[in-house]
């Protein structure tokens, strides 16, 4: 299920303009900065899921809350408001892209927070965090 979504928010992501690199992503966000990528790049992390309590008396049911981490790394060396711009627009791509991204049978994503993660130089990371909310029946 988690490699399935996964694939869905990479096929969606490729199809932004101006984005070199497109993948997912197991680790942290420094060892992300160290890998040698072609910018303005996109990186999908799994982040985790956070569940709820048994409701359903005879089924195993685990309604949970999936978290997904869109990691956008970019690098302008004209300035830093340059590169913020050209990071805006990929932003409002994602947003296109991932807000309410029906991800059959499993249930649609939705956005719970952006941040600049860092800025250093001409390089600016941004964190998209995108929840979906679904369950496992087992």
């Amino acid at each position: 299920m988690i490699e399935t979504i996964q694939d869905a928010i990479i096929t969606a992501l490729e199809t932004i303009t101006g984005v070199a690199t497109v993948g997912a992503w197991q680790g942290d966000i420094e060892d992300l900065l160290k890998t040698p990528q072609r910018l303005p790049a996109l990186q999908v992390i799994y982040r985790g899921a956070v569940f709820g309590e048994k409701a359903v008396i005879g089924v195993n049911r685990a309604d949970h809350q999936m978290s997904f981490l869109v990691v956008l790394v970019a690098k302008n060396f004209k300035s830093r408001s340059a590169g913020a711009d050209s990071c805006y627009t990929i932003i409002d791509g994602v947003r296109s892209e991932l807000v309410g991204l029906k991800i059959a049978p499993y249930g649609f994503l939705w956005p719970a927070k952006e941040e600049l993660l860092m800025a250093e130089g001409g390089l600016l990371v941004y964190g998209l965090s995108y929840n979906m909310n679904t369950n496992v029946t087992v």
